[in-house]
Protein backbone atom coordinates (compact mmCIF):
# COMPACT_ATOMS: atom_id res chain seq x y z
CA UNK A 1 0.00 0.00 0.00
CA UNK A 2 1.26 3.22 -0.72
CA UNK A 3 1.57 6.60 1.21
CA UNK A 4 -1.17 8.14 -0.60
CA UNK A 5 -3.56 4.91 0.23
CA UNK A 6 -2.77 4.57 3.65
CA UNK A 7 -3.40 8.38 3.63
CA UNK A 8 -6.80 8.03 2.83
CA UNK A 9 -7.62 4.92 4.58
CA UNK A 10 -6.63 7.01 7.56
CA UNK A 11 -9.58 9.87 6.78
CA UNK A 12 -11.74 6.94 6.14
CA UNK A 13 -11.39 5.28 9.30
CA UNK A 14 -11.68 8.98 11.46
CA UNK A 15 -14.44 10.00 9.76
CA UNK A 16 -16.27 6.56 10.71
CA UNK A 17 -14.94 7.04 14.30
CA UNK A 18 -16.46 10.80 14.18
CA UNK A 19 -19.62 9.20 12.52
CA UNK A 20 -19.84 6.56 15.76
CA UNK A 21 -19.29 9.07 18.44
CA UNK A 22 -21.85 11.51 16.86
CA UNK A 23 -24.46 8.65 16.82
CA UNK A 24 -23.48 7.79 19.98
CA UNK A 25 -24.56 11.00 21.17
CA UNK A 26 -27.84 11.10 19.66
CA UNK A 27 -28.40 7.63 20.69
CA UNK A 28 -27.69 8.67 24.25
CA UNK A 29 -30.07 11.57 24.06
CA UNK A 30 -33.20 9.39 22.44
CA UNK A 31 -32.46 6.71 24.35
CA UNK A 32 -30.61 7.50 27.80
CA UNK A 33 -27.27 5.68 28.64
CA UNK A 34 -28.56 2.51 29.86
CA UNK A 35 -30.18 1.81 26.72
CA UNK A 36 -28.18 2.24 24.43
CA UNK A 37 -26.83 -0.67 22.19
CA UNK A 38 -24.26 -1.15 19.26
CA UNK A 39 -26.92 -2.13 17.24
CA UNK A 40 -28.98 1.42 17.81
CA UNK A 41 -25.48 3.29 17.28
CA UNK A 42 -24.70 1.64 14.23
CA UNK A 43 -28.07 2.17 12.63
CA UNK A 44 -27.38 6.03 13.64
CA UNK A 45 -24.02 5.95 12.09
CA UNK A 46 -25.62 4.08 8.77
CA UNK A 47 -23.12 1.45 9.70
CA UNK A 48 -22.87 -2.51 10.60
CA UNK A 49 -22.49 -3.38 13.67
CA UNK A 50 -19.53 -5.19 12.38
CA UNK A 51 -18.20 -1.67 11.86
CA UNK A 52 -18.58 -0.41 15.22
CA UNK A 53 -16.87 -3.20 16.64
CA UNK A 54 -13.47 -2.75 14.37
CA UNK A 55 -13.43 0.73 15.75
CA UNK A 56 -13.96 -0.02 19.37
CA UNK A 57 -13.38 -3.16 21.21
CA UNK A 58 -16.96 -2.56 23.47
CA UNK A 59 -19.94 -0.23 23.75
CA UNK A 60 -17.85 0.96 27.16
CA UNK A 61 -14.76 2.12 25.19
CA UNK A 62 -17.49 4.03 22.83
CA UNK A 63 -19.11 5.66 25.58
CA UNK A 64 -16.18 6.88 27.30
CA UNK A 65 -14.83 8.37 23.94
CA UNK A 66 -18.14 10.43 23.17
CA UNK A 67 -17.71 11.62 27.14
CA UNK A 68 -13.97 12.28 26.07
CA UNK A 69 -14.88 14.39 22.93
CA UNK A 70 -17.88 16.16 24.55
CA UNK A 71 -15.29 17.48 27.23
CA UNK A 72 -12.56 18.18 24.44
CA UNK A 73 -14.97 20.46 22.38
CA UNK A 74 -16.36 22.21 25.56
CA UNK A 75 -13.08 22.95 26.46
CA UNK A 76 -11.93 24.27 23.50
CA UNK A 77 -14.85 26.50 22.87
CA UNK A 78 -14.13 28.12 26.14
CA UNK A 79 -9.80 27.94 25.34
CA UNK A 80 -10.76 29.96 22.15
CA UNK A 81 -12.74 32.10 23.38
CA UNK A 82 -10.69 33.41 25.97
CA UNK A 83 -7.90 33.55 23.66
CA UNK A 84 -10.13 35.45 21.51
CA UNK A 85 -11.31 37.53 24.29
CA UNK A 86 -7.79 39.34 24.75
CA UNK A 87 -6.00 40.09 28.19
CA UNK A 88 -8.62 41.86 30.05
CA UNK A 89 -9.58 39.10 32.83
CA UNK A 90 -13.29 41.34 32.46
CA UNK A 91 -13.24 40.12 28.85
CA UNK A 92 -12.15 36.61 29.32
CA UNK A 93 -15.11 36.13 31.93
CA UNK A 94 -17.63 37.21 29.66
CA UNK A 95 -16.09 35.08 27.02
CA UNK A 96 -16.56 31.54 29.20
CA UNK A 97 -20.40 32.72 29.27
CA UNK A 98 -20.44 33.33 25.31
CA UNK A 99 -18.50 29.74 25.43
CA UNK A 100 -21.09 28.16 27.60
CA UNK A 101 -23.82 29.22 25.50
CA UNK A 102 -22.04 28.18 22.40
CA UNK A 103 -25.02 26.20 20.16
CA UNK A 104 -23.26 23.92 18.74
CA UNK A 105 -21.52 23.03 22.23
CA UNK A 106 -24.79 23.21 23.91
CA UNK A 107 -27.22 22.16 21.52
CA UNK A 108 -30.26 19.88 23.31
CA UNK A 109 -28.82 16.79 22.23
CA UNK A 110 -25.36 17.31 23.77
CA UNK A 111 -27.09 19.27 27.09
CA UNK A 112 -29.16 16.00 27.47
CA UNK A 113 -26.11 13.68 26.98
CA UNK A 114 -23.67 15.95 29.50
CA UNK A 115 -26.62 15.37 32.01
CA UNK A 116 -27.09 11.50 31.43
CA UNK A 117 -23.16 10.93 31.80
CA UNK A 118 -22.92 13.21 35.10
CA UNK A 119 -26.15 11.14 36.97
CA UNK A 120 -23.85 8.08 36.15
CA UNK A 121 -20.64 9.61 37.23
CA UNK A 122 -21.38 8.80 41.74
CA UNK A 123 -21.49 4.96 40.47
CA UNK A 124 -18.59 4.92 37.55
CA UNK A 125 -15.53 6.32 38.55
CA UNK A 126 -14.49 6.82 34.54
CA UNK A 127 -17.47 8.83 34.10
CA UNK A 128 -16.89 10.91 37.40
CA UNK A 129 -12.88 11.37 36.47
CA UNK A 130 -13.49 12.59 33.58
CA UNK A 131 -16.93 14.93 34.41
CA UNK A 132 -14.60 16.09 37.42
CA UNK A 133 -11.43 16.88 36.14
CA UNK A 134 -13.43 18.97 33.06
CA UNK A 135 -15.82 20.80 36.15
CA UNK A 136 -12.75 21.49 37.96
CA UNK A 137 -10.69 23.34 35.27
CA UNK A 138 -13.92 25.78 34.80
CA UNK A 139 -14.10 26.95 38.17
CA UNK A 140 -10.69 27.25 38.60
CA UNK A 141 -10.42 29.84 35.45
CA UNK A 142 -13.74 31.36 36.55
CA UNK A 143 -11.83 31.57 40.08
CA UNK A 144 -8.77 33.29 39.28
CA UNK A 145 -10.80 35.65 36.69
CA UNK A 146 -13.23 36.58 39.55
CA UNK A 147 -9.93 37.18 41.83
CA UNK A 148 -8.36 39.30 39.38
CA UNK A 149 -11.92 41.46 38.68
CA UNK A 150 -12.06 42.29 42.23
CA UNK A 151 -8.17 43.55 42.96
CA UNK A 152 -9.20 45.87 39.82
CA UNK A 153 -12.00 47.33 41.65
CA UNK A 154 -9.94 47.44 45.30
CA UNK A 155 -12.63 45.31 47.08
CA UNK A 156 -10.04 42.51 48.27
CA UNK A 157 -11.30 41.91 51.28
CA UNK A 158 -14.35 42.77 50.97
CA UNK A 159 -15.48 40.58 48.38
CA UNK A 160 -14.89 36.52 48.21
CA UNK A 161 -13.59 35.46 44.63
CA UNK A 162 -14.40 31.95 45.60
CA UNK A 163 -18.49 33.18 46.42
CA UNK A 164 -18.47 34.54 43.21
CA UNK A 165 -17.23 31.49 41.19
CA UNK A 166 -19.17 30.10 42.65
CA UNK A 167 -23.02 32.12 41.58
CA UNK A 168 -21.44 32.53 38.09
CA UNK A 169 -20.89 28.29 38.02
CA UNK A 170 -24.57 27.88 38.91
CA UNK A 171 -25.55 30.53 36.90
CA UNK A 172 -23.95 28.46 33.91
CA UNK A 173 -25.33 25.46 35.44
CA UNK A 174 -28.87 26.74 35.35
CA UNK A 175 -28.23 28.06 32.05
CA UNK A 176 -27.71 24.55 30.73
CA UNK A 177 -30.74 22.47 32.49
CA UNK A 178 -32.75 25.21 31.06
CA UNK A 179 -31.43 24.46 27.24
CA UNK A 180 -32.30 20.64 28.18
CA UNK A 181 -35.73 21.04 29.66
CA UNK A 182 -36.68 24.36 26.61
CA UNK A 183 -34.53 22.54 23.82
CA UNK A 184 -34.61 24.65 20.43
CA UNK A 185 -37.15 26.62 21.90
CA UNK A 186 -34.68 28.07 24.21
CA UNK A 187 -33.89 31.72 23.78
CA UNK A 188 -29.84 32.38 24.12
CA UNK A 189 -30.01 36.40 23.83
CA UNK A 190 -32.46 35.84 27.17
CA UNK A 191 -29.99 34.09 28.91
CA UNK A 192 -27.24 36.64 27.51
CA UNK A 193 -29.05 39.63 29.11
CA UNK A 194 -29.56 37.68 32.42
CA UNK A 195 -25.76 37.10 32.87
CA UNK A 196 -25.00 40.37 31.20
CA UNK A 197 -27.17 41.90 34.00
CA UNK A 198 -25.58 39.97 36.90
CA UNK A 199 -22.07 40.79 35.62
CA UNK A 200 -22.83 44.53 36.21
CA UNK A 201 -24.59 43.83 39.24
CA UNK A 202 -21.84 42.47 40.92
CA UNK A 203 -18.78 44.00 38.91
CA UNK A 204 -20.13 47.14 38.34
CA UNK A 205 -16.38 48.72 37.65
CA UNK A 206 -15.87 46.27 34.50
CA UNK A 207 -19.10 45.60 33.08
CA UNK A 208 -22.56 47.82 32.10
CA UNK A 209 -25.85 46.93 32.55
CA UNK A 210 -27.38 46.16 29.73
CA UNK A 211 -30.90 47.52 28.55
CA UNK A 212 -33.67 45.31 27.71
CA UNK A 213 -34.28 45.58 23.92
CA UNK A 214 -31.34 46.76 23.03
CA UNK A 215 -28.44 45.66 20.13
CA UNK A 216 -25.65 46.06 22.91
CA UNK A 217 -22.71 44.18 22.58
CA UNK A 218 -18.96 44.45 24.66
CA UNK A 219 -16.31 45.66 23.39
CA UNK A 220 -12.64 44.27 25.25
CA UNK A 221 -12.64 46.24 27.81
CA UNK A 222 -16.36 44.92 28.55
CA UNK A 223 -18.04 48.26 27.74
CA UNK A 224 -21.23 48.60 25.73
CA UNK A 225 -21.02 49.02 22.16
CA UNK A 226 -23.94 50.18 20.34
CA UNK A 227 -24.63 47.32 17.15
CA UNK A 228 -26.40 47.81 13.98
CA UNK A 229 -27.57 45.73 11.67
CA UNK A 230 -28.90 46.57 8.33
CA UNK A 231 -29.31 45.50 4.71
CA UNK A 232 -26.35 46.93 2.66
CA UNK A 233 -26.46 49.07 -0.52
CA UNK A 234 -23.98 49.91 -3.02
CA UNK A 235 -23.53 52.75 -0.76
CA UNK A 236 -21.24 50.16 1.78
CA UNK A 237 -19.36 48.50 -1.21
CA UNK A 238 -15.91 50.11 0.41
CA UNK A 239 -17.26 48.63 3.85
CA UNK A 240 -17.92 45.11 2.74
CA UNK A 241 -14.94 44.95 0.45
CA UNK A 242 -12.81 44.89 3.20
CA UNK A 243 -14.65 42.60 5.56
CA UNK A 244 -15.17 40.26 2.01
CA UNK A 245 -11.47 40.40 1.17
CA UNK A 246 -10.63 39.15 5.48
CA UNK A 247 -13.32 36.52 4.34
CA UNK A 248 -11.73 34.97 1.38
CA UNK A 249 -7.87 35.20 2.92
CA UNK A 250 -9.72 32.97 5.81
CA UNK A 251 -10.63 30.26 3.86
CA UNK A 252 -6.97 30.23 2.20
CA UNK A 253 -7.54 32.57 -1.14
CA UNK A 254 -4.78 35.21 -1.62
CA UNK A 255 -5.69 38.76 -1.01
CA UNK A 256 -7.12 40.93 -3.13
CA UNK A 257 -8.86 43.95 -2.14
CA UNK A 258 -9.89 45.14 -5.70
CA UNK A 259 -11.78 42.10 -6.41
CA UNK A 260 -13.44 41.91 -3.28
CA UNK A 261 -14.79 45.28 -3.59
CA UNK A 262 -15.73 44.32 -7.87
CA UNK A 263 -17.81 41.27 -6.69
CA UNK A 264 -19.69 42.69 -3.87
CA UNK A 265 -20.24 45.75 -5.63
CA UNK A 266 -21.35 43.76 -8.56
CA UNK A 267 -23.53 41.84 -6.26
CA UNK A 268 -25.85 44.77 -4.78
CA UNK A 269 -25.86 46.74 -7.99
CA UNK A 270 -27.19 43.64 -9.95
CA UNK A 271 -29.16 42.17 -6.95
CA UNK A 272 -27.84 39.34 -7.19
CA UNK A 273 -27.68 38.29 -3.63
CA UNK A 274 -28.84 40.83 -0.28
CA UNK A 275 -26.53 41.39 2.42
CA UNK A 276 -26.51 42.25 5.75
CA UNK A 277 -23.90 44.77 7.43
CA UNK A 278 -22.76 45.04 11.24
CA UNK A 279 -21.69 47.78 12.28
CA UNK A 280 -21.08 49.92 15.36
CA UNK A 281 -21.62 53.63 16.10
CA UNK A 282 -18.98 54.85 15.04
CA UNK A 283 -20.20 53.02 11.40
CA UNK A 284 -17.08 50.69 11.58
CA UNK A 285 -17.61 47.13 9.88
CA UNK A 286 -17.71 43.71 12.58
CA UNK A 287 -19.41 41.58 9.97
CA UNK A 288 -21.48 41.01 7.16
CA UNK A 289 -23.63 37.86 5.70
CA UNK A 290 -24.60 37.08 1.64
CA UNK A 291 -27.98 35.41 1.16
CA UNK A 292 -28.53 34.12 -2.49
CA UNK A 293 -32.13 33.54 -3.96
CA UNK A 294 -33.31 30.40 -5.25
CA UNK A 295 -36.50 28.43 -6.30
CA UNK A 296 -37.49 25.16 -4.80
CA UNK A 297 -39.31 23.06 -7.45
CA UNK A 298 -41.06 20.60 -5.58
CA UNK A 299 -42.12 22.96 -3.06
CA UNK A 300 -42.91 25.70 -5.46
CA UNK A 301 -41.30 28.49 -3.88
CA UNK A 302 -38.74 30.70 -2.90
CA UNK A 303 -35.60 29.76 -0.69
CA UNK A 304 -32.76 31.88 0.29
CA UNK A 305 -28.98 30.15 0.53
CA UNK A 306 -27.20 32.14 3.32
CA UNK A 307 -24.00 31.54 1.53
CA UNK A 308 -21.28 33.53 3.41
CA UNK A 309 -20.58 34.69 7.48
CA UNK A 310 -18.20 36.62 8.32
CA UNK A 311 -17.22 38.47 11.75
CA UNK A 312 -13.72 40.25 12.66
CA UNK A 313 -11.72 38.81 14.55
CA UNK A 314 -11.59 41.88 16.85
CA UNK A 315 -15.86 41.56 17.25
CA UNK A 316 -16.11 37.32 17.58
CA UNK A 317 -17.72 35.89 20.58
CA UNK A 318 -19.52 39.02 21.14
CA UNK A 319 -22.88 38.15 19.25
CA UNK A 320 -22.55 39.87 16.01
CA UNK A 321 -23.03 36.32 14.12
CA UNK A 322 -26.31 35.46 15.97
CA UNK A 323 -27.60 38.88 15.53
CA UNK A 324 -26.62 38.75 11.58
CA UNK A 325 -28.12 35.38 11.64
CA UNK A 326 -31.30 36.68 13.45
CA UNK A 327 -31.53 39.65 10.68
CA UNK A 328 -30.91 36.97 7.34
CA UNK A 329 -33.85 34.70 9.30
CA UNK A 330 -36.04 37.46 9.63
CA UNK A 331 -35.41 38.70 6.15
CA UNK A 332 -36.04 35.19 4.83
CA UNK A 333 -39.33 34.68 6.65
CA UNK A 334 -40.75 37.84 5.03
CA UNK A 335 -39.96 37.09 1.49
CA UNK A 336 -41.37 33.85 1.16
Amino acid sequence: MNKAQDGSNSLIQNERRRLLIDATISAISEHGLSKVTLAKIAKLAGLTAGSVNFHFDSKELLLLEALSYLTRELDQSIDKAIENAGADPAAQLLAVFEASLDPEVTEPRKTAVWYAYASEARTRADYQKICGAQERKTFGLILGLCNQIINRGKKKGKMDPRAMANAIQGLIDETWEEILYAGDDYDREDARLIYLSFLASVFPWSYTLPERGSNAIYNENSQAVKLKIRQANSSDIKLLGNLFDMYRQFYDQPGDLKQAKKFIGDNLRKERSVIFLATDQQNRPLGFTQLYPGWCSVATEPFWTLYDLYVDEAARQLGVGRALMTAAEEHARKTR
